[in-house]
């Protein structure tokens, strides 16, 4: 471990410049670039390099400078843990004082769950390079389960977009857009040419994106049972599902946002469920750590405003809202309810 390793090297005699220029040619991957971000000459860049490769016993890169250096094994867990320290530093730093986002450098990391990212990366790049033209963005896709906790505790994660809440006292979580669950196929399906019954969704399979995905809200209930029991094939991601669905006669439950997004992309067409289901609420969570930190809160506020204003418009919200309540009444009177 690093630290193991700063302990057999006198920390009094480390020049703690060397990493802020590990960690800009770790994430420029490349000397030259690294350079320009930090103001420094690439020999320069090129001479601390060396320095902390002796220091580390390790090549630390390989590859060209000008094709992108490759991170050695060694140099991705010192970079997990200089990040992490160096951000803290920043925060020490910083904290009090005005975020001014047109001088920031900051690296901004989101993850969302559920191939979400396809659907508000573009927009949410645009947005905070806009107001933010240094900053950098990472967009990721995430386990839930195994990584959200500690990536943000560690900061290695700013924020993360998920479903679910995440059941732990050191995590901040803010409801910021419900979804509308649909029903989604092929826009040429064989059977289904219009809004469907429950009587006619009952007789399809279904596809669904692998885990507890969180649109087919009430699982508990009869009809939502009965529909695991068809589902004939499970992949990784929204992104995939749309795909298959237009390759296929599977039918899948999905959000109007979601459609409203790749309604151009898949040839799709999306129906009211014709029974009620509950929206699919969706958190912003972060580690209670950077709650004050001002660019931390300039970016929650960019992600929450994105999120908002960039998914369905109110105009087919409204419609969908009336169509689901035409397809409640059909279905009431379909089964004598």
């Amino acid at each position: 471990m690093i630290k193991s390793r700063i302990r057999r090297n006198n920390l009094r005699g480390t020049d703690l410049n060397l990493l802020t220029v590990f960690e800009a040619t770790y994430e420029e991957q490349s000397q030259v670039k690294a350079a320009e971000r930090l103001g420094m000459t690439q020999p320069a860049v090129s001479n601390a390099l060396g320095r902390l490769k002796h220091l580390t016993k390790d090549t630390l890169f390989y590859g060209r400078s000008n094709t992108g250096l490759q991170p050695t094994a060694r140099a991705n867990e010192i970079y997990a843990q200089v990040h992490r320290a160096l951000n803290l530093v920043r925060m020490g730093l910083i904290n009090g004082n005005e975020f001014d986002p047109s001088l920031s450098h900051r690296h901004f990391s989101i993850a969302i769950s559920y191939g979400g990212g396809a659907a508000v990366a573009a927009p949410l790049y645009r947005y905070i390079r806009q107001q933010a033209p240094n900053s950098r963005i990472t967009i990721r896709a995430i386990d839930i389960e195994k990584e959200v906790s500690t990536l943000l505790r560690d900061q290695g994660l700013d924020v993360i977009l998920h479903y679910e809440k995440y059941i732990e006292p050191s995590l901040v979580h803010e409801l910021i857009y419900q979804h509308q669950t649909v029903l989604v196929v092929n826009r040429d399906h064989p059977r289904i040419r219009e809004a469907p019954t429950s009587a006619q969704i009952m007789n399809e399979n279904f596809v669904v994106v692998y885990g507890p995905y969180p649109f087919v809200v009430g699982e508990s209930d009869e009809l939502f049972a009965d529909i695991n029991e068809r589902v004939v094939l499970q992949v990784p991601n929204v992104m995939t599902l749309l795909q298959v669905i237009e390759d296929s006669d599977l039918l899948a439950f999905t959000t109007q946002q979601f459609v409203h997004t790749f309604k151009n992309k898949f040839n799709i067409v999306s129906y009211p469920v014709p029974w009620q289901v509950e929206n699919a609420p969706l958190y912003m969570i972060w580690h209670r750590s950077v709650q004050l930190d001002s660019g931390h809160k300039w970016l929650r506020t960019q992600v929450k405003q994105i999120v908002q204003d960039f998914w369905i418009p109110p105009d087919d919200t409204d419609k969908l809202n009336k169509d689901h309540l035409r397809w409640r009444l059909s279905h009431a009177q379909f089964t004598g309810q």
